[in-house]
């Protein structure tokens, strides 16, 4: 897997460097977006972001057109400082003022790293996520979307008297909706995706089968943006989202024991304020609440342990703002106050922990720049360990300036 990151990598750098040629040459507007634009302003569901919206919800597509945009990559936590992971890319294309379509490759949208039970039959994670993008304006106020998503992965092993077959998948789609009302927008998307694992052994005569029920997932999110002051700029914006996920092994012929049973899910919701500051800057944020629960259940052991927290509340803060026509700077802050339980059932004894706290504070603060030439944008956040420690040229200590990095360009009219 590695060998296929950098050379996805190396493919991210030709293509920027292609486009930062052409940018010398042309003359528009970027559009600033991304992984490390959102985290940079505190992971802040109250601002529109052109690349995180069209994600999840691909009706954004007909408002982003002619729009490149992905992820150069992580820094690593663990291993070579010279590797960087998530990278992923994306191209949406206007083919009319109506019709909008694009292609989102090797972005992971899965909930597969939630549930990692299958690494006892050596399955793995469905790789190279492809995912459609489609947006049909169907008026001047009301647009629709539609994204095909699908990963997959297999291999297989033979030899005398042995065989064995391992295979996984995720398959679904995210439908989406962009209403504007007088005085600003609303917007909703489903996602529902399946997750599937098979790990298939014949030893001579004798064939064992083991697989997955269910593997569902799916999420539910809305969104409004509302003018409450228009010479000021201030918007409302509330949101609401919703997702489960269910997890249920077994096998062929059924073992004795019996199989776990896994379950997950959430809802949050909250209210904030979005308006311009400093000229051409933007500040944004709010509060948010929800509930969490995690559940893992062994019907045979008649064992259960459950989850359950609730955020009470979540503050998520953001300001970006110009310094010169090619440099902006961004800071955020995000942070939650949340109650937990959690309750471990055996037969009829039951064990429980209540408490309550607030969230790692090692990612409380964040901030970032974004660079921009012409119509291309270069976004990262800055790494903590360069505050801590200083740039090299004055310390020389090799040190991270840009934790995240994402990249767009916006080749529209």
């Amino acid at each position: 897997m590695k060998g296929k990151e950098m050379k996805f990598a190396k493919l991210l750098s030709v293509m920027l460097l292609g486009i930062m040629l052409v940018t010398s040459v042309s003359f528009g507007q970027s559009i600033p977006s991304g992984t490390a634009r959102y985290e940079a302003l505190g992971y802040n569901p109250f601002i529109k972001d052109a690349s995180i919206d069209i994600n999840r919800n691909p009706a954004w597509s007909t408002v982003y057109k002619n729009y490149l945009f992905g992820d150069l990559g992580r820094d690593q936590v663990t291993g070579t400082q010279y590797e960087l992971t998530e990278q992923w890319a994306g191209a949406n294309f206007g083919l009319s003022k109506e019709i909008a379509l694009g292609l989102v490759l090797n972005k992971y949208e899965d909930s597969w790293t939630d549930f990692g039970r299958t690494n006892t039959y050596n399955v793995q994670r469905p790789v190279v996520p492809l995912k459609v993008l489609f947006g049909w304006q169907l008026s001047p106020k009301f647009a629709l979307g539609l994204a095909p998503y699908y990963a997959g992965w297999s291999t297989e092993y033979d030899s005398t008297g042995v065989t064995q077959k391992w295979n996984s998948s995720s398959l679904g789609a995210t439908l989406g909706l962009l209403s504007k009302l007088e005085g600003g927008w609303i917007e909703g998307a489903v996602d529902v995706k399946t997750n599937k694992f098979k790990y298939d052994q014949t030893v001579g005569t004798t064939n064992n089968i083991w697989e997955n029920e269910g593997g569902l997932q799916m999420d539910v999110f809305a969104r409004g943006f509302f003018t409450a002051n228009k010479n000021l700029g201030i918007n409302l914006v509330p949101y609401l989202n919703f997702a489960m996920y269910s997890w249920n092994p077994t096998s062929t012929p059924v073992a004795a024991g019996g199989y776990n049973k896994y379950s997950h899910m959430s809802f949050m919701g909250g209210l904030g304020v979005n308006m311009p500051v400093l000229d051409n800057g933007l500040l944004a944020g709010g509060l948010s609440f929800g509930y969490h629960s995690y559940e893992d259940k062994q019907d045979v052991a008649q064992s259960t342990y459950k989850y359950t927290e609730f955020v009470l509340p979540q503050f998520n803060l953001g300001i970006e703002w110009p310094f010169t026509e090619w440099l902006t700077g961004r800071a955020g802050y995000s942070r939650s106050v949340s109650s937990t339980k959690s309750e471990n059932t055996l037969v009829a004894t039951t064990w429980s922990w209540k408490g309550t706290g607030v969230s790692d504070s090692k990612q409380t603060i964040t901030c970032g720049f974004g660079l921009d030439f012409n119509r291309f944008n270069l976004s990262g956040t800055v790494g903590e360990r360069l505050f801590k420690e200083g740039f090299y040229i004055m310390t020389g200590k090799t040190n991270d300036l840009f934790g995240v990095l994402s990249a767009s360009y916006n080749f529209g009219k």
